[in-house]
């Protein structure tokens, strides 16, 4: 699951000066200048730092229409590849910008599977302990009755906090190296049209909104589907949990829930959601040009949807055996599941959305009219 590395195919300021050699071979062409955010971006910049080749590479949805329309591609001399380009670039953001940043490389899957089995031993170990022996012959489709509840929320929250902790960490940073002022950081409209284009994938629609040249050479629009329905996916199982707070913290109401209610419809439709988006953008991703992506980046990408498809799997499987002998078997391996992905999240493919979203709202600011902070 953990799949960045700290080296690309050209890194520090040899990488840099490429990108820009490129990039000003663009800027001079513009002929994709219609195809996505990115070009109108690069046309408003025409002396290039390695903050705007940063912000450019984040802000790129990787439809890979420019490498199609581009006469400059290789065999030309010019060799350019900007899909490629930017792939390398948003590898060397994951690491610039999260800390600690992360070092395993090919033992990542490996890693952590170990983590997972070991996290799944401890909890068995402390579900045994505080229910004196009872915790694994339960059948009420109680969670509670396997893990006792505050013991539990110490276990999900406190890697839950970690991550969001470096992840904002993260956010200044980038910002910093990209934008420079944090004041910009507090336009309440550019936040909500920002948003809006990241939910609705806005920019995924390749040239003429045909859809991306992606996997092959074809516009289509399934990488934009399947994208939204993980997009889709995540909201619904997000919504599904809040759901579920409100119920237990609000309408004092503890789980199991009825299977005709908000958190358990919201999410068994946001997991399956999730399983066909991933099993969708998988198929794509092994038919997809690896020329115009680098290798860190494709091994990012597989073990990301590998391992959502794992997480939401698991927890269908705990929906679906909630009132069987298996249930506190597979409720262990889901929370394991859970917690080794909250203490990992920031060093996996995760963080491209929270980039991404940082590079649309900056987007934003240099193409609206100004408005005031909120």
């Amino acid at each position: 699951m953990i799949a960045h590395s700290v080296t690309t195919k050209r890194g520090g300021q040899d990488g840099f000066r490429d990108a820009k050699r490129q990039l000003d071979i663009c800027n001079s062409c513009r002929y994709c200048a219609g195809y996505c955010p990115v070009w109108p971006a690069l046309e408003r910049r025409t002396d290039l730092t390695p903050g705007d080749v940063t912000h450019l590479a984040n802000l790129c949805h990787d439809c890979r229409d420019c490498y199609l329309a581009c006469m400059y591609t290789p065999p030309h001399e010019f060799g350019v590849n900007p899909p490629q380009t930017f792939a390398e670039e948003r590898t060397a953001t994951y690491h610039r910008f999260i800390w600690p940043a992360a070092r395993i490389r090919q033992s990542a899957v490996l890693a952590t599977v170990i983590a997972v089995v070991a996290m799944a031993v401890i909890l068995v170990g402390l579900a045994l302990l505080v229910t004196r022996g009872n915790a694994l012959g339960t059948s009420d489709g109680s969670p509670y009755s396997v893990i006792q509840h505050g013991l539990l929320i110490v276990l999900v929250g406190a890697p839950a906090v970690y991550a969001v902790v470096v992840i904002l960490a993260a956010i200044l940073r980038y910002w910093r190296f990209t934008s420079g002022s944090v004041r910009e950081l507090f336009h309440g409209q550019a936040w909500m049209s920002a948003i809006g284009q990241a939910v609705t994938l806005k920019h995924q629609s390749g040239g003429a909104e045909q859809g991306c040249t992606y996997p092959d050479d074809r516009p289509r629009q399934q990488r934009r589907v399947f994208h939204e329905f993980v997009m889709l996916g995540f909201l619904l199982t997000f919504f599904s949990t809040a759901s579920a707070a409100f119920s237990q913290y609000v309408m004092s109401a503890l789980p199991p829930y009825p299977v005709v209610s908000v958190p358990v419809i919201t999410g068994t439709i946001g997991g399956i959601g999730q399983v066909v988006g991933c099993a969708g953008l998988l198929l794509l991703k092994r038919r997809s040009e690896r020329g115009q992506t680098t290798p860190v980046m494709w091994r990012a990408d597989f073990s990301f949807l590998w391992a959502l498809v794992v997480l939401n799997l698991t927890g269908l499987l705990v929906l679906f055996v909630r009132d069987t002998p298996v249930f506190p078997w597979l409720l262990i391996v889901h929370l394991a599941c859970v917690i080794v992905t909250f203490s990992v999240a920031p060093y996996t493919k995760f963080v491209h959305f929270v980039f991404r979203v940082l590079a649309i709202y900056q987007n934003v600011l240099e193409t609206r009219a100004p408005v005031s902070p909120a």
